[in-house]
């Protein structure tokens, strides 16, 4: 697909990069060439220096024969404007990134009004993934496949935990309803056999209905209390989505923001939140405003290391759930070591949501992808397919259908009915299936198969 993207920020670099990997024409369009040069040197992708509301720009970059055009500028109206351009230009599909909580409410009028294929909203998508994490405790990561009848979670064996030495045969006779899908064990990337054993500090990737992960849950001693007092670090418009959602749960918030301005804003939209105006990086003002009797805390500044170090400090005082966002990919590693429990990254939630629609759009009528899951470490992929005439493997039981090492098959969706599968099992015509892919080589439904 060719594919024209406008504004190389954070997302407009990680989608370029996703893209052109998942064998896109993918142009650039900036008017700032120092922040695109090393995407420009490691991937293959064209770039021209330009403005993207500029006529004779898109011409250049080929919009008339683009199928998409995706507008990631810093602001909202630009990338509106942008994308109506597009469309006069012969730009068939159109991807805005439009962040202003006061325009949330009009984003399905927008969408329609305009002719956008789809209103892409990364702070909007990261508040409404903690608010998923908050809701189980004890989760580090969480997403839901087949319109939420199934959830996959992401847990830490932890010292003393039931789990620990437990094979997966073992696991499977008394929880035969999930599947523990994958395993993340120091450095090493695991597809789990049954004869695979658990072992304290592994990172498991659990797919089941909700019931059947709380059962796992209180088996493993990982159930926690009900989330009911959260701190929030820094009074941005991820917190403002992140507060109403978590009031409308029932949840006491209280957010803490160094600017005096912003906390007057923040007090005219959250009247149900309590905002202080204060230094995160005091820590006396934690402890006076409860760090060691609050259930979470979530840090949501600008700046990725003052998020690290405050969740660092309230780890250090034993905070029972940690979320930190960062924007910087590359901290990942260090966040890992910093025993935090979640790390958040909107640019890679916001990519997963558009790499499926181009993925989706790539196969037309074909079995189709109709969600994709990215975990935060980058350690495996998780997709789900609807299942048409073209996939090789109708009829055919998973044991005899050469799938590639590295794939598995975690689970099938058959009219209303969930299947956590075994190798007797058949992929039909119309089933919805979701896989997972350590190796990230999956861009359609037939390249799980050698």
């Amino acid at each position: 697909m060719k594919i024209i993207i406008v504004g190389i920020g954070k997302l407009g670099e990680y989608l370029a990069k996703s893209l052109s990997r998942d064998g896109n024409e993918v142009t650039l369009i900036d008017l700032n060439f120092n922040k695109t040069k090393d995407v420009i040197n490691n991937e293959d992708v064209n770039y021209i220096c330009g403005n993207g509301l500029d006529s004779d720009v898109l011409l250049e970059a080929g919009i008339a024969d683009a199928k998409l055009l995706i507008s990631v500028t810093n602001k909202d109206e630009q990338n509106v404007m942008c994308c109506l351009l597009g469309k006069t230009l012969g730009c068939k599909h159109t991807i805005a990134r439009i962040r202003t909580p006061e325009y949330s409410n009009s984003m399905s009028i927008l969408k329609e009004q305009l002719g956008l294929s789809m209103v892409i909203n990364p702070e909007l998508l990261t508040a409404a993934k903690i608010a998923r994490s908050l809701s189980i405790p004890s989760a580090l990561e969480e997403a839901t496949f087949f319109k939420g009848r199934i959830q996959v979670v992401t847990l830490k064996v932890k010292e003393g935990s039931n789990l620990i030495g437990e094979s997966l045969n073992n696991l499977s006779k008394k929880f035969d309803q999930l599947i523990i899908c994958a395993i993340q064990r120091d450095n090493e990337r695991i597809i789990p056999k049954g004869n695979t054993v658990l072992q304290e500090n592994d990172k498991v990737h659990i797919t089941g209905s909700h019931k059947y992960i709380n059962k796992f849950l209180t088996y493993a001693n990982l159930i926690k209390r009900r989330m009911k007092k959260i701190m929030i670090c820094g009074g941005s418009d991820t917190a403002i989505y992140l507060s109403n959602i978590l009031i409308s749960m029932g949840m006491d918030i209280k957010i803490i923001e160094i600017n005096e301005e912003r906390c007057k804003l923040l007090s005219e939209k959250l009247p149900e939140a309590l905002i202080i105006n204060g230094d995160m990086y005091d820590q006396n003002v934690l402890y006076e405003e409860g760090l060691e009797e609050i259930d979470a805390i979530v840090t949501l500044t600008s700046i990725d290391e003052e998020n690290i170090v405050c969740s660092m400090f309230a780890s250090m005082h034993n905070v029972p759930k940690i979320i930190t966002k960062i924007n910087h990919i590359q901290l990942d590693g260090i966040v890992e070591k910093a025993n935090i429990d979640a790390v958040i990254t909107p640019q890679k939630i916001a990519n997963n949501q558009i790499v499926q629609y181009v993925r989706a759009k790539n196969h037309g009528e074909k079995s189709s992808c109709e969600a994709i899951y990215k975990f935060d470490d980058n350690t495996f992929e998780m997709l789900e397919y609807k299942i048409e005439e073209d996939f090789k493997g109708i009829g055919k039981k998973i044991k005899d259908m050469k799938i590639k090492d590295g794939i598995i098959i975690v689970a099938i969706l058959r009219g209303r009915k969930v299947i956590f599968p075994n190798g007797s099992n058949e992929i039909l015509e119309k089933d919805t299936i979701v896989v997972i892919d350590k190796n990230d080589t999956v861009r359609e439904i037939n390249d799980i198969m050698r």
